[in-house]
């Protein structure tokens, strides 16, 4: 809650988000990397946080920037991705992940996430095909990440979490079981071998 209204406000927006990053990477168990943290400071990468939270008031300002404000939005997500991974540590220690993949392979995603939510049921698939893209596209470790997750599996998860939030109360619950989900569909392979995994 307090990454989404540190964006609403925008001015706290850097703060808020480097305090959620810092509380969640220590919760993620990675075999083999003891002591998950995060080493990103506030004043990194600042004002990609405002301008984030800036550019999701822009189609409301005129009509004819909300196609600039979509972009803007995935070129500064695309940043935010290669800074929040370059700074994941391991005992204190950087682990030394990039982000490899490309800005425009990035807006394709997002500008295919966005279509694809016409379909109704579309999006799910989309937003399966995306995680595995970036999953692929992380370099630095000498294992691969990978997401399991079938478009069916995330489309009735999706559906049962926001009919959760609908109802407020469980919101806490839902929200966290969703989460524990999709990190679990994040799995380590040796590279080259996951057509064997």
């Amino acid at each position: 809650m307090l990454l989404a209204i540190g964006s609403l406000l925008v001015i706290p927006a850097p703060w808020t988000a480097t305090s959620y990053y810092q509380w969640i990477t220590p919760r993620v168990h990675v075999p083999g990397r003891p002591n998950l943290g995060f080493e990103g400071k506030v004043g990194d990468i600042w004002w990609v946080f405002i301008l984030l939270a800036l550019t999701g008031y822009v189609g409301r300002i005129h009509g004819s920037l909300q196609l600039i404000g979509f972009v803007g939005q995935a070129w500064l997500g695309w940043m935010l991705l290669r800074w929040v991974l370059s700074r994941i540590s391991s005992n204190g220690q950087l682990l030394g992940l990039e982000f490899n993949g490309s800005v425009w392979g990035f807006i394709g995603y997002q500008l295919l996430t966005a279509v694809s939510i016409i379909t109704v049921v579309g999006w799910a698939w989309v937003a399966t095909s995306w995680m595995r893209w970036i999953c692929r596209n992380i370099d630095g470790s000498q294992r691969e990440l990978t997401f399991e997750a079938s478009g069916l599996e995330m489309l009735w998860r999706t559906l049962v979490t926001v009919v959760g939030c609908i109802f407020l109360i469980p919101i806490p619950w839902v929200i966290r079981w969703y989460s524990e989900w999709v990190v679990s569909q994040l799995v380590l392979v040796e590279r080259g071998n996951y057509a064997n995994a």
